[in-house]
């Protein structure tokens, strides 16, 4: 079991800060979380203090660690109540392995998807190509969340939109021998690993889930 300030810390990973990024912004000291003081515990006014920052998380697991760590429903959801779904826009934009840009205006949005484990701020796009197969194929959509912070800390070896100024890649994301670059990885043996510079990219987005368009 563990006790509060560890699960702090997993809501740090799950937001897609580094440490010290995320005691920052909720105004608490990393020092406090590391070592014997990592026992001791947490006042009433930081717990307040994480809530009020991060609203998708369940209070009663932050408490007692009973339960998910995220709501399943609440303002911060667009939810259906019928099927447990929460809407999220698909965009016209595809995720690909090329040439392309990712166009996010109210204009380009062409449904909207009911996903259960989606939170509002995330969106749905298409993958097109094979480079990622057999993980995903071709008209799989994707369900995709903002990694604001990627530029400090980043979950290599997960599977990442990739978005520069002309190009945006459906690729995993490795950790390169130097750290103004990443290397780009498909599943699909019959592509190349490749590098692109940090300073080229505009924005990550972390694949969080898979809508199968296979009938099998």
């Amino acid at each position: 079991m563990t006790n509060i300030k560890d699960r702090v810390l997993q809501i740090a990973k799950h937001e897609g800060f580094n440490y010290e990024s995320f005691f920052n912004k909720i105004g608490l000291s990393y020092s406090n979380f590391k070592g014997i003081q990592r026992k001791s515990a947490l006042n009433s006014d930081a717990i307040v203090t994480i809530l009020s920052n991060f609203p998708n998380i369940n209070s009663t697991w932050l408490l007692t660690g009973k339960g998910e760590m995220l709501l399943k429903g609440g303002e911060n959801l667009v939810s259906d109540t019928e099927n447990n779904g929460f809407a999220i826009p698909l965009y016209n934009a595809e995720a690909s392995a090329g040439i392309g840009q990712l166009q996010l205006g109210s204009e380009y949005i062409i449904d909207k998807l009911k996903v259960p484990f989606a939170r509002n701020e995330d969106i749905a796009l298409t993958i097109v190509g094979d480079s990622m197969t057999p993980a995903m194929q071709s008209g799989d959509i994707a369900v995709v969340r903002s990694m604001p912070n990627w530029k400090e800390y980043l979950d290599y070896g997960n599977i990442f939109i990739v978005v520069t100024e002309n190009e945006v890649y459906c690729k995993i994301v490795q950790k390169n021998i130097e750290k103004d670059i990443f290397t780009l990885k498909s599943y699909n043996t019959n592509y190349n690993e490749f590098e692109i510079p940090k300073k080229f990219i505009s924005q990550i987005y972390k694949v969080i889930g898979i809508i199968s368009q296979r009938s099998y």
